[in-house]
């Protein structure tokens, strides 16, 4: 062998030798690395509560609401409008783009302002391409709190995520009345998404709508509940005292009313209680059958989204096509305003979504629950809330119950006003939790003297 091959030999096994040791220095760099971010994160945190404890000391109590999700306005709507009246409050409302399930760029600002333009809600602006600056605008308002409108921080940009708002008190009144299930669980070690996300952990209050929510936070929270207080929820005030309305008809003839809203969960893997691509053509075929009846179809937010997503058994062609054929009768129509109006106008509703059987019964508005079987488990308020609903499993069974609640009187009505008072107790919850943020802030500031 000659010495050129023996040298080059040689200096192989030299690199070979040079690349494990900087794997192995790789590694160690990484693991280093996750140390350190993870004593960043602690100094952040550490540094965030001393933050805290320096405020508070203006004669108004400054509080910041980021507004991503104009379908969940009345969790809050009307505690802003009680801290515009109160002389130590100074509310400012901020809109911001959102970037649902998981979609790259940030979007739905412009819808937000608008909104709030046209209720006269002066407001600053986040714009989708201003997210750079966000956490600079919130760090110059220096707010004592601020609420987020939901618990997801995928929702919005990190800017606004739990970790990097760590600096001020956060508060949350979630945008569902109630967590009717035994929720999806996520994470490692997974947590109850309902009651124990980051943003729950770093709150400094969260607000829940009765006792029963509250003791759920404190058996599947890691904090056993200490920042949760009971008030009731602003929503269902909002559906308590919504103006009927109703898109079809001449107002002359007054014809039986079915509102027919969807549930977004058409998929497999989250909680799994939407029926519409199974359902769509039989609710279909009763409107035309039916012409002495009114049928007004609407569905959450999220289901057009749903059914773009390429898992979907249903396109959105198909769904534009069916709805084509639904909009042509001359007793259908479909809408996307605002649902507690609907509520309150129609006789009957048909769903399949776990939030519309919850809030149906406020108004005791006689409610099918057309129910997917493989639904995520109810529960212990689920199982109190379907005791207020008429549950079938196909649209034969919801037009036999119909046609009985069209014969006479809704036979779980009292059930109804029974679920509806223990669920969210008398009106007046947002005032509560106004006088709560108050009292909390009192027994601080106290504390700090």
């Amino acid at each position: 062998m000659s010495d050129g091959v023996v040298a080059i030999r040689e200096e192989a096994a030299q690199l070979r030798a040079e690349t494990a040791f900087l794997r192995e220095e790789a590694v160690r760099a990484a693991e280093l690395a996750a140390e350190l971010r993870t004593e960043i994160g602690r100094v952040h945190s550490v540094a965030g509560r001393a933050a805290r404890r320096g405020t508070l000391q203006r004669e108004q109590v400054r509080v910041a609401f980021l507004v991503h999700n104009v379908d969940a306005w009345d969790s809050i709507g009307e505690v802003i409008a009680i801290m515009r009246d109160a002389p130590d409050f100074d509310p400012i409302v901020v809109s911001i783009p959102h970037h649902y399930a998981g979609r790259s760029g940030s979007r739905g600002e412009g819808r937000v302002h608008r909104f709030l333009d046209e209720r006269g809600l002066g407001h600053l602006r986040v714009r989708n391409q201003d997210t750079a600056a966000a956490e600079e605008l919130l760090l110059s308002l220096d707010p004592d709190v601020v609420f987020r409108q939901s618990q997801w921080d995928a929702d919005i940009d990190e800017a606004f995520s739990a970790e990097r708002l760590s600096w001020t008190r956060l508060a949350l009144i979630p945008y569902e009345t109630v967590n009717p299930t035994h929720n999806v669980r996520l994470g490692n070690p997974p947590v109850d998404t309902a009651v124990d996300q980051p943003f729950h952990r770093a709150a400094w209050l969260v607000f829940c709508a009765n006792e029963d929510v509250l003791e759920v936070a404190r058996h599947d929270s890691i904090t056993g509940a200490r920042q949760f207080r009971a008030s009731g929820h602003p929503k269902a005030d909002a559906v308590r005292q919504a103006t009927p309305a109703w898109p079809i008809g001449d107002g002359l003839t007054r014809r039986r009313r079915v509102l027919w809203s969807a549930h977004h969960s058409i998929l497999e893997g989250w909680n799994d209680f939407g029926v519409f691509p199974q359902v769509r053509d039989e609710m279909l075929a009763w409107a035309t059958e039916e012409t002495d009846v009114e049928f007004v179809f609407t569905h959450h937010p999220h289901l057009r989204g749903t059914i773009r997503r390429p898992e979907s058994s249903l396109s959105d062609a198909e769904f534009r096509e069916w709805l084509s054929a639904w909009e042509s009768l001359p007793n259908a129509a479909y809408t996307r305003e605002p649902y507690a109006p609907l509520l309150a106008a129609a006789d009957l509703l048909v769903t399949d979504g776990p939030s519309m059987i919850t809030e149906s019964q406020i108004l005791e508005v006689p409610t099918i629950f057309l129910e997917r079987r493989d639904h995520i488990a109810f529960n212990t308020i689920g199982e109190r809330i379907v005791s207020g609903v008429h549950r079938v499993n196909d649209v034969d069974g919801v037009r036999q119950v119909a046609q009985e609640l069209a014969a006479g009187a809704d036979w779980l009505a009292p059930t109804q006003r029974r679920n509806a008072q223990h669920l969210f107790g008398p009106p007046g919850a947002a005032q509560r939790i106004v006088d709560t943020i108050r009292d909390e802030i009192g027994a601080e500031s106290t504390r700090g003297h």
